[in-house]
């Protein structure tokens, strides 16, 4: 994880009353079934039995990262083993070399990728993929639209059209392999760095065929974050995710919605009334088609673990609990599929 850019408040004030009426008209009794994921610096199956022992809860997903540079292979032991418990794997896909900066000239970017110089890393990924042979998520060059990794559009040529192409090539390489189980996590950050027009999400749209889910990636940074010591960045649940959900609603409306990290700071207000509001702006339906939040459960730039307070702690595992976020990765499997069906046009 990079710095975010944020999201402007006037915005997002206007998003959050078009998604609150559309999250009302939704869900006019029980609020709409949401998943958990989980990312923990462990092990994939580490991380489900922390959150077990931790929180009580049974995440739906759990998530990793790993980078092409790395070179590994795709853990499908792991995975399958994931999937025995009824937890679907999550996978942060990194194209780039995480021992050099994003704009070094021996890093990776995408003109490398739809140059074929990495078809070989991909397929063998691919055909790990396949052997799993249960859905995956994969969320392959996440935060395209900040200027933090490689692979952002401001840092090549400032051009959307090699992310999209880059994405596609990726995309049929690893289905071309017979990996057809793989869910595709197209990803942006909730504000843009830089925030120019080159930059907007939507112009490094890949398109339906290539797009499964849609992911949002946003933070409560708080006050006083490591790139503005004196800034003052608190930003509750609807103005750090409003805006960019509706984006997603109208870059692809076809597609559900996740939000692939989020978490909120200890410093400048109170966390565990930041997660008292987002669960009442939940449960009331707002939100509809956001169905996946994954907690960045680490202590890193900020305080991000629920566990950074007892306050925090006691309401996070309180969240955990509620009936609308029981939802298991077996059902969650099935919610892409379910949306591709239902909106197809009527013959």
């Amino acid at each position: 994880m990079r710095r975010r850019a944020l999201l402007g408040t006037a915005a997002a004030a206007a998003a959050l009353a078009m998604s609150d009426a559309a999250g009302a008209q939704a869900a006019p009794g029980r609020p709409p079934t949401r998943y958990l994921g989980m990312f923990r610096q462990e092990d994939p199956t580490a991380i489900a039995t922390s959150v077990k022992n931790l929180y009580g809860a049974v995440p739906a997903s759990v998530m990793w990262f790993d980078s092409w540079a790395s070179g590994r292979a795709f853990p499908v032991n792991e995975a399958r083993t994931l999937w025995r418990r009824g937890i679907m794997p999550h996978y942060t896909w990194e194209p780039w070399n995480t021992a050099l900066g994003p704009t070094d000239p021996g890093q990776i970017h995408l003109a490398d990728i739809i140059g074929g110089a990495w078809d070989g890393y991909i397929r063998a990924r691919a055909e790990e993929f396949a052997a799993v042979r249960q859905p995956i998520l994969v969320r392959w060059a996440h935060e395209f639209n900040g200027n933090w990794y490689p692979w952002g559009i401001a840092n090549n040529n400032a051009d959307p059209s090699l992310y999209v192409r880059a994405y596609q090539h990726v995309h049929d390489l690893v289905t071309g392999a017979g990996a057809r189980n793989v869910q595709w996590v197209w990803a942006y950050n909730n504000g843009s760095s830089p925030d120019a027009p080159y930059n907007d999400p939507a112009r490094a749209y890949p398109g339906d065929r290539y797009v499964d889910w849609v992911g949002i990636d946003g933070y409560n940074w708080g006050f006083g974050p490591s790139w503005d010591p004196a800034g003052d960045h608190w930003t509750s649940f609807d103005a750090t995710f409003a805006t960019a959900y509706a984006k997603a609603r109208t870059v692809a409306p076809n597609r559900p919605v996740m939000i692939g990290e989020f978490a909120s700071t200890e410093d400048g207000g109170d966390k565990a009334a930041w997660l008292q509001d987002m669960d009442a702006k939940l449960r009331s339906g707002a939100y509809p088609d956001l169905k996946l939040l994954t907690y960045f459960d680490v202590t890193k730039e900020e305080a991000w673990s629920p566990s950074s307070s007892p306050a925090a702690l006691a309401t996070f595992t309180s969240w955990t609990q509620q009936r609308y976020m029981r939802g298991r990765g077996h059902e969650l499997a099935r919610v892409a599929g379910d949306y591709a069906c239902s909106r197809l046009p009527l013959t």
